[in-house]
């Protein structure tokens, strides 16, 4: 048909605040570039605008949409969603009257069996079958059990909540008595722990009316809980902890911006037969309750999305989850791979309490996966995060606030309402974001809300490496006070020595003191200690550099087990072991406590009785001698050369190893409480297995 043309010095430049610019006709030419009115005319609009521009988006994803067919366009671009307020919603189950099943021919004989279920969307929980007493009909059963459910805001107009009476025929069969439908958003709503008053409603019969005088009803004690946090996360990497309802955020305090820049070096995606499927990667970043999702940039293993995203910080004590994916859902070359559950590179998490006030952060951080066969690099992520805080003030203030809203002090959750609260809260954002266009498919929710809870030997070691890791401060400590102790540093030991009877002849310099040497360490580690580069989470990766691979391909194994006899016996075996060095350190550790008993509980009497007489003598002592002298003669007897010490142990330890316990008098090894520690942490991890030995 033909074709315009325009003069890059001739377009307009439109600023954010500026109207929008109006379309103009202009004359379509020819090939000969004649423009004749049998060419027609086309209506455009056309200048140059920024990133604040509401076309940017547009403009911005025709630069990757050259390959993709149209039907798909709306599927590769950038999106901010928007996710929905969640709110607990608790229902107190009293009990019920006048409820009379319908019983016919032989079955008049039988007593009913009720309970009722409560029913919100896909959510319900059924009460304990209730009990007949002396002073309690059957047709009048009490049950006071509380539920909790998780609803959306925006349903509350739209959504119901269903409460029923059964009568439990057999184990395996029901039938419903009565029930009664409740519009949530008649419910009311609670911020705080006061009690809401019950109410009776009344049920509909579903054998109608005959023989009944009474209108059966059932006694409810309903509320909209505003008070407390929903959490749609792992608590440990929590990226919001504000409450339901809006009136009890506290304000706002910053401002998070993270710039995604680019990633480098993608693992190629192949398939069984060795073919290279294309790249088509994007990304997600999630804070709070906003997600944000990059373009996807098509077939590339180094994309580039220069996009940049912001959020409003209320609390510093949380994270900001940032993961790369892999289109497999629409993009796949091979026709077998579309439709298909989207394929991760990996995510890291950062706490927004490490980012330092206004400074930039420009990094790359590598992308790690866990894979049956070890520890899998896939590529790198750049990343640019700045933290904005516009009042210092109330920043340091928050510090002091409880982390977690005030119901969950005053009005404790469960671990295990909290854990399945948490699954139906995921499950909701998962139905919302799946409708959303673009769609986030269910795999990719899962994997930036949820963590493996499976047991893992990998994270056992890496937590006991995690606490290791913390107490090496301490241990050095330990270490120099015993180099001290034993003069291993004679100028450090003469100076401590003189330092500690200083303190014992003025000791209200002790706190001071004390306070002044950490306050010396703190502001030594700002300039020795402070990390100059934010290194990304790696929970999922620690103590992968221990690892043998079975123990990987373990951390994989579904439940039940699909491996063959001869490995589950090894693995049996291998954790018999464990039990069996968890077993001797416990056994050590009783010993030490038994001893510590058998000082006063006459077990050996010649023992006890030393140990009175010692005790005597030793408060006749404290009596007599002032307690600066005690101090004194005490610290400057520990701090003794080393030519006036003995080789063996003291009076006082010999005395200790020799006292009874339950496996008789002999000496233990002293307990290793780090090799104690670290099974400790593995049989909490993995207390089901454990079971096994």
């Amino acid at each position: 048909m033909g074709r315009i043309s325009f003069s890059l010095s001739d377009i307009p430049v439109r600023a954010a605040a500026d109207e929008e610019m109006a379309p103009k006709w202009y004359g379509i030419e020819d090939k000969n570039g004649d423009k004749g009115k049998r060419n027609g005319k086309i209506m455009v609009s056309i200048w140059f605008g920024t990133q604040e521009d509401e076309a940017f988006e547009e403009a911005w994803n025709s630069k990757t949409a050259e390959n993709v067919p149209s039907d798909k366009l709306s599927l590769i671009k950038s999106k901010i969603y928007d996710c929905p307020k969640l709110w607990y919603l608790r229902v107190s189950v009293i009990e019920a009257e006048h409820i009379m099943p319908a019983h016919k021919g032989a079955d008049k004989v039988r007593f009913p069996q009720f309970y009722a279920k409560v029913q919100v969307g896909s959510q319900n929980w059924k009460t304990v079958v209730a009990t007949s007493s002396a002073t309690r009909s059957f047709s009048s059963p009490y049950w006071n059990e509380e539920f909790l459910f998780v609803v959306e805001e925006e349903s509350f107009l739209n959504n119901s909540l269903l409460v029923s009476v059964e009568d439990l025929l057999d184990p395996r069969t029901s039938e419903v008595v009565c029930k009664v439908e409740i519009p949530i958003d008649t419910i009311e709503k609670r911020v705080d722990e006061r009690v809401v008053a019950s109410q009776w409603f009344s049920l509909e019969s579903l054998f109608g009316k005959e023989g009944t005088r009474h209108v059966p009803r059932v006694h409810l004690r309903l509320s909209l809980d505003g008070g407390y946090h929903v959490f749609d996360e792992m608590t440990t990497y929590s990226s919001d902890v504000r409450p339901s309802d809006t009136t009890l955020w506290k304000p706002q305090i910053g401002v998070l911006e993270i710039r995604i820049l680019r990633a480098s070096c993608l693992m190629k995606k192949t398939t069984k037969d060795g073919r290279t499927l294309a790249t088509n990667a994007y990304c997600v970043a999630k804070y709070g309750q906003k997600w944000c999702r990059t373009r996807t940039v098509i077939d590339s293993l180094s994309p580039e999305w220069n996009e940049q995203y912001n959020w409003e910080v209320y609390d510093l004590s949380t994270v900001v989850t940032v993961a790369v994916f892999d289109n497999y859902r629409f993009f796949g070359k091979n026709t077998k791979h579309a439709g298909i559950a989207d394929k991760t590179f990996g995510k890291i998490t950062i706490g927004v309490s490490t980012l330092e006030n206004d400074r930039l952060y420009t990094q790359s951080y590598p992308l790690l996966i866990v894979v049956p066969s070890g520890v899998k690099n896939m590529g790198e992520i750049y990343l640019s995060i700045k933290l904005s805080c516009s009042n210092v003030t109330n920043m340091l203030l928050r510090y002091a606030m409880p982390l977690l809203p005030k119901m969950h002090y005053v009005h404790l959750l469960t671990e295990t309402q909290v854990y399945h609260l948490k699954l139906e809260a995921i499950r909701l954002l998962e139905l919302r974001l799946r409708k959303e266009e673009p769609p986030l498919g269910w795999e990719v929710v899962s994997y930036m809300l949820q963590d493996s809870e499976k047991w893992s030997l990998r994270r056992s070691k890496g937590n006991f490496f995690r606490a290791v890791h913390a107490m090496d401060r301490v241990i050095a400590t330990g270490k120099f006070l015993k180099a001290i102790q034993e003069w291993e540093k004679p100028l450090y030991s003469v100076t401590f020595l003189i330092i500690f009877i200083a303190l014992v002849l003025f000791p209200e310099f002790i706190i001071p003191a004390i306070i002044f040497i950490v306050t010396f360490m703190g502001l030594r580690g700002y300039y020795y200690l402070r990390p100059q580069h934010y290194p990304p989470s790696g929970i999922d990766q620690l103590g992968a550099d221990q690892m043998n691979p079975d123990e990987f391909y373990e951390e994989f194994d579904p439940f039940p087990t699909i491996c063959p006899d001869n490995v589950v016996r090894m693995r049996y075996d291998r954790l018999r072991t464990i039990a069996a060095r968890v077993q001797t350190l416990m056994g050590d550790t009783a010993v030490q406590l038994e001893r510590f008993h058998a000082l006063i509980s006459w077990t050996d009497p010649r023992a006890t009785f030393l140990f009175l007489v010692l005790c005597l003598l030793a408060a006749v002592i404290s009596y007599l001698v002032p307690l600066r002298v005690l101090i004194a003669l005490f610290g400057m007897y520990s701090l003794r050369p080393p030519w006036f010490r003995s080789k063996l142990r003291s009076s006082m330890i010999n005395f200790f190893t020799r006292l009874p316990t339950a496996e008789g008098c002999s000496e233990r090894n002293p307990v290793a409480w780090g090799e104690l520690l670290v099974l400790i942490v593995c049989l909490q991890c993995g207390s089901e297995n454990v079971k096994l030995v």
